[in-house]
């Protein structure tokens, strides 16, 4: 994979000296610039109950401690001019999709007309989910909710190929945005699709004050022929300045819809969509205290509270996680960043040999270059 993106980067380099000769013999506006970045996240796992291992899933004779890498990446930024730019990003290990190996996460282009229109295609993230959409650079905590997981698994998010316009209006003032798309609506790092239907998906962002951002996002989903489903959901996100050395983030999400995978599995001979609901919500809290200290620059301390019902039909499934953190940020722009969490987790209802109620810590380190 390494020799992937050396081999991406050579290319984009001779393509820069090529066309940057070009340009000056023409004087056009093209002007290609490649910037290239890195990420790492380094965890240790934990799990604090019997019979569950460092997943969160039952086994009789679990694996209750690991070290990992979560992730690891490379990145390139890619700017021709004011209107074309893309992006290229790579995930070692690879993701654990239905086509191992595959490790793309965001190969894009993008055009600009201007703030109000603009074009992106290739694959990169659907306008769904709050989470989804807050870059893992930023994440308030660690990982992810299992919101989250269970949208991507229903291949509602994440990265997907497909084409999309969006843009901001009033952006000096009180920003509204939109997102509107079209994807293949199935597993993340897919070559094709699985299905002849497409997934149609859109996002609308409004600002009425600094700070305070209120979204509504929406998604059909092609399950098959004469057959869609969908999901739809509403978020929040609140970040304000306290003080000068206080910073406040407040964030919540009510979602719903259609669960896929559930109803593709499902054997029975006449089957109804309303039967294969899912819905969760969740609330989080993040507030960061800047220090300025030479060993740290930032402490920060929050908490999230998330319900998660993957099926309606099932009085079961159902359940709950309450995460508590803190973290340390050491250089500016989450540069190195550490951070604890203890996830704490229950169910609605137990199952012996199945689900137990669980608790779990997680620490991880993160440094990009």
């Amino acid at each position: 994979m390494k020799k992937l993106f050396l081999s991406v980067t050579i290319i984009l380099l001779i393509s820069y000296g090529v066309f940057a000769q070009s340009n000056t013999s023409t004087g056009s506006t093209f002007n290609p610039a490649i910037k290239v970045k890195g990420l790492i996240h380094t965890r240790y796992e934990q799990s604090f109950t019997d019979s569950v291992d460092v997943q969160g899933k039952f086994n009789a004779d679990p694996v209750q401690s690991n070290f990992r890498i979560r992730r690891l990446e490379l990145r390139a930024d890619i700017t021709l001019n004011e209107h074309w730019s893309g992006v290229i990003r790579i995930q070692i290990p690879d993701f654990k999709t239905s086509t191992p190996g595959k490790a793309m996460e965001l190969a894009y282009f993008e055009y600009k007309y201007n703030d109000q229109f603009k074009v992106r295609g290739g694959q990169f993230k659907a306008p769904m989910e709050l989470d989804e959409l807050t870059s893992h650079e930023d994440l308030r905590m660690i990982d992810r909710g299992t919101l989250s997981k269970l949208w991507l698994n229903n291949y509602y998010t994440s990265y997907q190929p497909g084409l999309m316009v969006f843009g901001t209006f009033l952006k000096d003032k009180t920003p509204l945005s939109y997102y509107a798309g079209v994807f293949n609506g199935s597993d993340r790092g897919v070559a094709y699709d699985i299905n002849s239907q497409k997934n149609f998906a859109g996002r609308l962002e409004f600002t009425p004050v600094k700070g305070l951002r209120l979204a509504v996002n929406g998604q059909t989903a092609g399950i098959d022929k004469g057959i869609t489903g969908g999901t739809a959901g509403a978020d929040i996100s609140f970040i304000h300045d306290l003080s000068s050395k206080l910073n406040l983030i407040v964030e919540g999400e009510y979602i719903s819809g259609t669960n896929v995978v559930n109803y593709s599995s499902s054997t029975d001979t006449a089957k109804e969509l309303n039967n294969f609901k899912m819905a969760g919500y969740f609330g989080q809290a993040l507030l960061r205290i800047k220090l300025e200290k030479p060993w740290c620059k930032t402490f920060e301390i929050g908490g999230k509270y998330e319900n998660t019902d993957p099926s309606n039909f099932n009085e079961n499934d159902a359940y709950s996680t309450i995460t508590g953190g803190i973290g340390l940020i050491f250089l500016p722009d989450n540069d190195a960043r550490l951070q604890l969490n203890v996830v704490q987790t229950n169910y609605e209802k137990e199952i012996a040999g199945s689900q137990k109620n669980n608790t779990m810590f997680v620490a991880q380190l993160q440094l990009k270059i």
